[in-house]
């Protein structure tokens, strides 16, 4: 099915959305938008993710360090027996965890019981600050543990849990302080190691999946010129509407007006029969390239070559206007070939459909505009130009008249009115044609 819009603008039959040609062989700019768009928002996200991290593993290791706090103070009572007999403590119960806090680095520790009321409060060369019962609201039995911040002396950090002691079954809660600078030194070597592995895993990653998409990128690139050259090598040997249709893998037939132009080297197989192959082929060669590029100026579109001969359509509303104009310019373009052609114009409705069987197709327009085309085509002499009545009826300043004839096209059973052209300013014979006002010519010439 054929929908686009042309050069200027026209609105041509409405179609699905579809590949647009000017697209075909550009990659898509995949690093660039990795760099652009993606990159960034990996950065920020991971910039995000590792300051995350690094707050969740820096909490993660103070509960920790408040646990083994905790335990270790445990370990410390039942080894010294505090609980095991008489309480308070005895003088020399006391003074064992006092050596044993030195030697563990330990500033203040409290016992309190189930009550709240204090078992033991030790203090190692400092001046303890006293903890009430409601600082330890929260904590359990179960070996909880949290971490507090200069809550007992300043710049100290105070670790606080409850534990069952196995034996008497007693509940107590404890309060281990020491000097914040050995926890925060422990804390920031575990929290920095662990966020320099994640961020160097992260870094490894962006890193790969860029390398990645780089290699992508190029491999997009090269067969983005490889499509590219597959696609100009297309339109070279098909018409535009072939390829559109191609790409899109569109096989619908549909209907549509446009003006049928049609033009053929006069008398060229008795050149053909004695010239050199080469002499033919270059022959071929300039007439396809100076009418290419006078319907491609006027916006038309080449449908198919077929030897000496070429057909083209024109679509929108100066159809008419710019056919003319190409079939003029395609005449002046041809006069220093050896031979020149003639041309044939009919406006009407035409059908475009890809035909053929199997895996090979062809998209092409048909129906009765193009054989009527092809017909008043073959009544046309060397740099002459023949059309319908109606489409010769607005002046062509360009162009002089040569006949008006009646006649009715082989295997058409319609007689029709035709103008035969020729330019202004051509040096050319007339040739005679065997048609009279009144007297329908017969076309022998058939392209059907």
């Amino acid at each position: 099915m054929i929908g686009w819009t042309s050069k200027k603008g026209r609105q041509l039959p409405d179609a699905a959305p579809r590949a647009d040609a000017h697209e075909i062989g550009t990659p898509f700019p995949l690093l660039r938008t990795f760099l652009l768009l993606l990159l960034p928002v990996i950065i920020v996200s991971s910039v995000g993710l590792v300051f995350t991290l690094n707050n969740a593993i820096s909490a993660s290791a103070e509960k920790l360090f408040a646990e083994q706090e905790i335990r270790l103070v445990q370990t410390m009572l039942l080894a010294d027996g505090l609980f095991e007999g008489a309480s308070p403590p005895s003088a020399s119960v006391l003074s064992e965890l006092r050596k044993e806090m030195a030697e563990t680095g330990l500033t203040c520790l409290l016992v309190l019981d189930q009550s709240g009321g204090r078992i033991a409060e030790l203090a190692n060369n400092a001046d303890c600050g006293s903890l009430d019962a409601a600082t330890f609201e929260g904590l359990t039995a179960t070996g909880a543990a949290t971490l507090k911040e200069n809550i007992v002396l300043p710049g100290h950090w105070t670790s606080l849990g409850g534990v069952a002691l196995p034996r008497s079954g007693k509940i107590v809660s404890l309060a281990a302080t020491r000097r914040s600078g050995v926890l925060e030194s422990a804390i920031s070597r575990l929290t920095g190691f662990w966020t320099k592995v994640f961020a160097s895993l992260l870094f490894v990653s962006v890193l790969a999946t860029g390398v990645v998409i780089a290699k992508a990128q190029r491999t997009l690139d090269r067969q983005a010129i490889y499509v590219r050259g597959v696609h100009l090598r297309l339109q070279r040997f098909l018409s535009v509407s072939a390829v559109r249709n191609a790409i899109n893998d569109d096989t619908s037939a549909t209907r549509f007006e446009a003006v049928v132009l049609f033009l053929d080297l006069r008398d060229f197989s008795s050149f053909a029969e004695g010239a050199p192959p080469s002499d033919v082929a270059d022959l071929i060669d300039a007439f396809v390239t100076a009418v290419a590029g006078a319907v491609s100026r006027h916006d038309g579109e080449i449908d198919k070559i077929v030897g000496d001969g070429i057909m083209a359509f024109f679509q929108g509303d100066d159809a008419d206007d710019r056919a003319v104009a190409a079939a003029v310019e395609s005449i002046e373009a041809c006069r220093s070939l050896a031979r020149r052609p003639g041309v044939g114009l009919y406006r009407g409705e035409v059908i475009a459909a890809a035909l053929g069987a199997g895996k090979r197709a062809d998209f092409t327009i048909l129906g009765r505009t193009v054989n009527l085309a092809a017909r008043l085509c073959a009544l046309s002499g060397e740099n002459e130009i023949t059309m319908s009545e109606d489409m010769a009826a607005k002046p062509r300043p360009a162009l002089d008249e040569v006949s008006r004839d009646v006649v009715r096209p082989r295997h058409h059973s319609r007689e029709m009115s035709v103008v035969r052209f020729r330019l202004v300013d051509a040096s050319d014979e007339v040739p005679q044609f065997q048609t009279g006002q009144g007297h329908p010519a017969s076309v022998a010439r058939s392209t059907d």
